[in-house]
């Protein structure tokens, strides 16, 4: 098969099985990276989106990903807040990576000696199964998770240009390694994971003791290292909150092991998918359910010990009989070794974070498997026909799955009934869904979620505060006091807590805290949904002046919010000042080209 045949059909597989995907909805974190981010409204603030991390009107993060904020810039511009265009753009994003990952593979199999035919084929399967796996369905049918594709699509493009470049000379030399070194500076700013790929490019070198190419892979590390690190660092950036302490150090080996076992059930059975793993024990009690939860985890942690003790005699006797498998499993091992627990992270493990390592699996895997079949083939055994027949089905039931699981991220609703349904009902899922309950007046199920996500963590803020909220829209206001004064001593809601404090003032005695509100917007992490509340309150009331002079302080770090643009055109309208207000909606619309060009 030609290699622009084998392209089509991977993009053609992946689109088969992520189809459902074009009818769902903007889930989780969509709505704060695609619906409140100011940055994706216009290309004007293009540069600007490359000064500042993800999450700008929500929680803050520690991901610097300027890349995958570019995309949604693009689809913005084309099709405002639509959600299919999205999950079309990060589907064909998968399909893409795919294409890259066969291209690397195969150069990578050529130059281990594998036959140019075979190494082909190798390629195609290892790919084909990546590419359908359900594992990565929660990089795909999950706009947010855009990241992974995007920085695998620039990563394997750029190993497969430094396994070329390793044959040229010359100025052709140079012009491929700088090309390879844009691609994994773009991997890098897509995903930090994506700063794994030119070491794995130093690492295959070395093992081939090809010094020149070694050392030319090192300069291009060091040339992607400066800037990204340059870049990342001037950002504005607000460290994201510690809501879980760390595992302790003497408890991430058992960490590691459970996470292993865990993944292995994902890679090879499929069936129990959902986000927002975790596999610490975690026991809610002496009770029998805790119990036989705690022995569940301990027999995981004894699991995988046998299987990482397995894969380490793969590595080793793969080191003697196959060197393309040696070094995709080092691959795997390198890439897998970020995400395995050893370093804390904000969760002990998810399914997207065995994107990459997946892929070195596979295609060590995909090595092993053709030679099983060549040798039983040749013996005219009935194990290469049943082999090949079990590889077949299980291809078809991961393609399969993939379709199906695609159907979990329909809507909001739907994605966080399931995920609770299927083992992912941590804290932080429950407040979510009491918080769509809320939203929808449904406010006994809101607080039953809420306390429960209290259950498994007291001490939560966004669950105390929502319960505040709850108790306010019921109309106890002792409660809600109670509730509300004890989240102001929590820096995540501070300012919520002082804002929901003044609403209460108002329900109260039918006054409106000024004084209240702006304490809200001073305190706790930077909030613009409070900071429009403040402003408009103070226009309410009448401190037209007042209310712009707020606007212009907050304009004036935040120069790119459209909405805060269009807010002071309608209050120098208010006031009569028509060139103010027509200039300021000259600016709004500077900043969102899907503004109205006429009032």
């Amino acid at each position: 098969m030609k290699k622009i045949w084998a392209g089509l059909f991977l993009l053609v597989v992946v689109f088969i099985s992520y189809a459902p995907a074009v009818r769902n909805d903007f889930v989780w974190d969509d709505t704060a990276l695609i619906l409140r981010d100011p940055l994706i409204r216009s290309w004007r603030l293009i540069p600007e989106g490359f000064n500042h991390f993800l999450f700008v009107d929500a929680t803050a993060s520690d991901f610097y990903r300027p890349i995958q904020r570019l995309t949604y810039t693009i689809d913005y511009a084309a099709f405002a807040f639509k959600p299919g265009p999205y999950h079309v753009t990060s589907v064909l994003w998968h399909g893409l990576a795919a294409i890259a990952l066969f291209l690397f593979a195969e150069e990578f199999l050529l130059s281990f000696g594998i036959e140019g035919r075979r190494a082909r084929l190798f390629a195609l399967v290892a790919a084909l199964i990546w590419a359908i796996h359900p594992v990565q369905s929660a990089a795909v049918a999950y706009i947010s998770g855009r990241a992974d594709p995007l920085a695998a699509a620039f990563g394997f493009v750029g190993l497969f240009l430094l396994l070329r470049a390793a044959s040229l000379m010359g100025s052709r030399k140079l012009l491929v390694l700088l090309v390879t070194g844009v691609a994994f500076l773009l991997s890098a700013l897509s995903k930090e994971s994506g700063l794994i790929f030119p070491l794995l490019g130093i690492v295959f070198f070395l093992i081939g003791k090809n010094w020149s190419n070694a050392w030319k892979t090192l300069v291009v590390t060091i040339f992607v290292g400066v800037i990204y690190f340059n870049l990342r660092a001037a950002a504005e950036h607000t460290p994201a909150p510690t809501l879980t302490p760390p595992p302790p150090l003497l408890v991430r080996p058992i960490i590691v092991s459970r996470a292993v076992a865990e993944y292995a059930g994902l890679i090879l059975f499929p069936l129990n998918l959902h986000m927002d793993r975790d596999v610490e024990t975690q026991p809610t009690g002496f009770n029998e359910a805790s119990l036989a939860h705690a022995a569940w985890r301990e027999l995981q942690t004894l699991a995988g010990l046998i299987l990482i003790a397995a894969f380490f005699y793969w590595l080793w006797r793969s080191h003697k009989r196959n060197r393309a498998t040696f070094v995709s499993l080092l691959f795997a091992l390198i890439t897998y070794l970020p995400v395995s627990g050893i370093v804390a992270l904000n969760a002990t493990a998810a399914e997207h974070w065995i994107y990459l390592p997946s892929a070195f699996l596979f295609l060590a895997a995909a090595i092993e498997i053709a030679a099983l079949l060549e040798t039983q083939a040749s013996r005219r055994s009935t194990i290469a026909t049943a082999t090949t027949a079990v590889c077949a089905v299980w291809v078809l039931f991961l393609g399969a799955r993939t379709f199906l699981r695609t159907l979990d991220w329909k809507n909001q609703r739907t994605f966080l009934e399931r995920t609770i349904a299927h083992g992912g009902d941590s804290a932080r899922m429950l407040i979510n869904l009491a918080g769509l309950e809320l939203t929808e007046g449904k406010l006994q199920d809101a607080a039953v979620h809420l306390h429960a996500a209290l259950q498994k963590k007291p001490d939560q803020p966004l669950a105390i505060i929502n319960l505040a909220a709850v108790a306010l829209k019921q109309n106890d206001f002792k409660l809600a006091r109670e509730l509300l004064t004890r989240a102001t001593q929590m820096p995540l809601v501070e300012g919520q807590a002082h804002e929901y404090l003044a609403i209460l003032e108002n329900k109260e005695n039918g006054k409106a805290d000024l004084m209240r509100m702006r304490l809200a917007t001073r305190s706790g992490p930077p909030n613009w949904s409070i900071e429009k509340r403040y402003i408009q309150l103070l226009a309410d009331t009448g401190a037209n002046k007042a209310a712009i002079d707020e606007l212009l302080t907050c304009l004036q770090p935040q120069w790119y919010r459209a909405d805060s643009w269009k807010l002071l055109s309608e209050l120098h309208a208010k006031l009569g000042h028509s060139d103010q207000a027509a200039k300021a909606l000259a600016q709004a619309r500077a900043y969102d080209v899907h503004l109205p060009t006429s009032n």
